[in-house]
């Protein structure tokens, strides 16, 4: 029953309750139920696949349930390698480095990972979620985890772990990324909306692009810097189409600035998903091909299996990353643009921050509309804002688009299921944090660091 409840309040710590401080309660319970428990196999089983079931229940409102069941049987298995630790030690601390390398594991494999459910990303509300920009989302973490340990009885002192909670949780409060520039743009953002939604939103040929026209035209006044519009957003290859490019040139001509849009397109022959900056002419000034492809959604991996598990399968074309890799320059401004999953990346967010001055996030949330995907994915994307001190311009066709400072504080976003637009001025910043130094060392860092807070604490007071 305790493990239920752990994993029910780990699900409550995501959108659409976003409530953060359930995420550490949650890993103390579990805690005391790995110390205590005979089936602990189980019990880490459940935790993992109930806990999945419900944060990403989104994953199966349009697709079926046997894929969402799988994807939480995955998440579920994840969590049983945590079961040898009390075969070889009863310094139920290892579980701290343990669970930190298991989800960078997660991160990276199978089919280049899935990290929606990292614990740093539960955390977007904490007060203390800017630690991030000090070691990137595994020390965030790592910060869950140890408060998670301090509840569960690390710290024999109440006094002294009252102390110690405090602190952890108010004093990063005090760490603020600054801007180092003055640069800034205005732009215009454009949420379109789709025809339909679900895995029909794009069925007829036009209609996304056509309804992305008609919203530039009715809610767009002259004089941002740029426009910008969503991943998808031209819903067929404008290379193959002379009167989608037409389209699009007389938009750039009619408002006298450059566009940026998502797209889809086979111009290097193969199908790519695409963000596509357009001059003040029409002409494509910089391209970018998507490298972080979604798994099950771009492309198919193990076709003949997932044809089994989902009778969507055979309606995926698979995607392929391309060559160009551009960023967008407007005015003296370098926007790197990030479509959709790429979010979850921790090395292409850090490549792409130290490139660019800020960030253009186009996304579809067509797919999972009316669902927590959106809510969830905003609470990502407010992370990677402070963990890169980059302002983050995120546009979507129908979920929430949003404007973020480099402190993670959405200073403006829409409603979800309308067409509307989101204006504003976009602040650049060359400041790399110390993640970004970090790079690809901040994960060993942190686990070397959790193995430390294990073995420390193992020799203050036996467990």
């Amino acid at each position: 029953m305790v493990t239920i409840i752990a994993a029910l309040f780990y699900a409550a710590s995501f959108e659409p309750l976003g409530k953060w401080f359930f995420a550490p309660i949650s890993f103390a319970l579990l805690f005391k139920v790995l110390r205590k428990s005979q089936r602990i196999y189980l019990c880490l089983f459940i935790f993992g696949f109930l806990s999945s079931v419900i944060t990403l229940g989104w994953a199966g409102e349009y697709v079926g349930v046997l894929p969402l069941f799988f994807l939480a049987l995955l998440h579920g298995l994840y969590f049983l390698p945590l079961g040898l630790i009390r075969r070889f030690s009863d310094n139920w601390l290892w579980y701290i480095p343990a669970i930190l390398v298991l989800e960078e594991l997660r991160a990276r494999f199978p089919f280049a990972g899935f990290s929606w459910m990292r614990i740093a990303f539960s955390q977007s509300e904490a007060p203390y979620a800017s630690v991030i920009s000090i070691g990137g989302a595994l020390l965030l973490s790592f910060w869950v985890l140890i408060l998670a340990s301090i509840l569960a009885g690390s710290v024999p002192s109440k006094k002294l772990s009252l102390v110690i909670i405090l602190a952890m949780v108010f004093l990063p409060g005090l760490i603020k990324n600054e801007y180092l520039e003055t640069k800034s743009i205005t732009y215009a953002a454009v949420q379109g909306n789709t025809p339909s939604i679900g895995l029909t939103f794009n069925d007829r040929a036009r209609a996304v692009f056509d309804l992305h026209v008609k919203t530039t035209r009715k809610m767009v006044t002259p004089g941002p810097d740029v426009i910008i519009w969503p991943e998808n957003a031209i819903d067929v290859d404008p290379f193959d189409n002379p009167d989608v490019a037409l389209a699009i040139k007389s938009i750039t001509a009619e408002y006298g600035v450059p566009l940026i849009a998502g797209a889809i397109s086979r111009v290097s022959g193969q199908l790519e998903n695409i963000s596509v900056a357009y001059g003040k002419d029409g002409s494509v000034a910089s391209l970018y091909s998507k490298q972080y492809l979604t798994p099950f959604g771009e492309y198919i991996p193990l076709r003949p299996i997932a044809r089994i598990i989902s009778p969507y399968v055979d309606g995926v074309a698979d995607f392929y990353p391309g060559e160009r890799q551009d960023l967008h320059l407007i005015k003296e401004m370098n926007l790197a643009p990030i479509i959709c999953f790429e979010i979850l990346s921790d090395s292409l967010m850090q490549k792409s921050a130290k490139i660019s001055d800020a960030f253009v996030v186009q996304t579809n949330s067509a797919t999972f509309a009316n669902t927590a995907e959106s809510a969830q994915q905003l609470a990502i994307t407010r992370l990677r804002a402070i963990e890169n001190s980059r302002e983050i311009v995120s546009v979507s066709t129908i979920g929430i688009s949003a404007h973020i400072d480099i402190n993670g504080k959405i200073l403006r976003q829409t409603k979800e299921n309308v067409s509307t637009s989101m204006t504003g001025t976009l602040r650049g910043n060359s400041e790399n944090t110390l993640a970004g130094r970090f790079g690809g060392v901040a994960p060993i860092l942190v686990v070397a660091l959790a193995t430390l807070f294990a073995l420390r604490l193992r020799i203050l007071r036996p467990l």
